[in-house]
């Protein structure tokens, strides 16, 4: 019999320093709208030799052995106003900054510092079992993810926040083969902090651009940053490089009148977004303070022309290029 998909699960733990695994458990159950897990990813190269001879005469082997992982998420508040929600240790890991209010909210803008943070990650089939599990299934955890985290809004759907990560590579244990004392025993998982997300709606959710309260199809922050894994003689590691945060904005076209979308995407005039989703307690916002909208496709979707336009969200003194705020 084969490994059940359906038990696939990751859990990721904020790490307190680079290369040593965080003190994960059940607990730290990430819940997934999606979730892609490759436990082995590398470069595969050719030894090649010339030799005479026809053919392939020398093995390949992989370098740079890695996982990567994809997961999107709900965007939701924490379970408690001025904790960290479930996804806030994944966040940090993706270079955001976390500041929480007591009692009142938890933000997360684009880091300033050069205080990087990694997560370990535990990911593989079996999780709906409680250690050590049948001899089929297993589990890995590698430590030192580090990645990308987008957000997307699109009406009717949920909000949501798309991470990608890369962790050095940890070898898959079996299941049966970890003792209930081991670091790798998970034992039942779950996650308490977990809070379902409203979807985007005229009842939930409430949008501006440049002042104006614009009909949202979509809107997306993308990051751009590339992530660094480095495999060298004393130097095993991974990083995110110089950061860029762009995205994607679709809405019901504007009257000229009201906003002169061609003239601002020929100037690159800079403007505001608020984004706000749920009830107060709640409620995720996505705020940004300059942004450069450029005009890019006039569509149509239910005879009504659209707009589309690219986003590039610029630093800001105040948020940074964004800030998403669980309150």
């Amino acid at each position: 019999m084969g490994i059940d998909f359906d038990t696939r699960f990751l859990v990721a733990k904020l790490q307190a320093a680079a290369g040593v695994a965080a003190d994960y458990a059940g607990a730290d159950l990430i819940p997934a709208l999606e979730l892609t897990h490759r436990p082995l990813e590398a470069d595969r190269q050719s030894r090649d030799l010339v030799d005479g001879n026809p053919g392939a005469t020398g093995a390949d082997f992989l370098a740079r052995p890695r996982v990567r992982v994809t997961a999107v998420l709900e965007a939701s508040a924490a379970s408690a106003l001025g904790s960290a929600p479930f996804w806030g240790g994944m966040a940090q890991a993706c270079g955001l900054a976390q500041t929480l209010s007591a009692g009142a909210s938890s933000a997360y803008t684009p880091r300033q510092d050069d205080a990087a943070l990694w997560a370990t990650l535990v990911g593989g089939f079996g999780g709906s079992q409680g250690a050590p599990g049948s001899a089929r299934d297993f589990l890995q955890e590698a430590v030192d993810a580090t990645g990308t985290m987008g957000f997307q809004a699109s009406d009717g759907d949920l909000p949501r926040l798309n991470f990608e990560m890369t962790a050095l590579y940890g070898a898959p244990v079996a299941r049966d083969a970890i003792a209930a004392a081991s670091p790798l025993d998970l034992g039942p998982l779950g996650q308490a902090g977990y809070r379902e997300a409203d979807h985007v709606s005229h009842a939930n959710t409430t949008f501006t651009f440049a002042g104006k309260a614009l009909v949202l199809r979509e809107l997306t922050m993308q990051d751009e940053t590339p992530v660094i894994h480095n495999d060298r003689p004393n130097d095993l590691s991974t990083r995110r490089g110089r950061r860029r945060y762009t995205g994607r904005m679709v809405v019901t076209a504007p009257a000229l009148g009201d906003l002169d979308y061609f003239a601002r995407s020929l100037d690159g005039t800079e403007q505001a977004l608020l984004f706000r989703n749920g009830p107060a307690g709640n409620q995720i916002e996505f705020r940004a303070d300059r942004v450069q909208a450029f005009l890019t496709d006039l569509g149509e979707q239910d005879n009504e022309v659209t707009a589309t336009f690219d986003l590039l969200y610029l630093r800001d003194d105040a948020t940074n290029e964004f800030r998403i705020t669980a309150q």
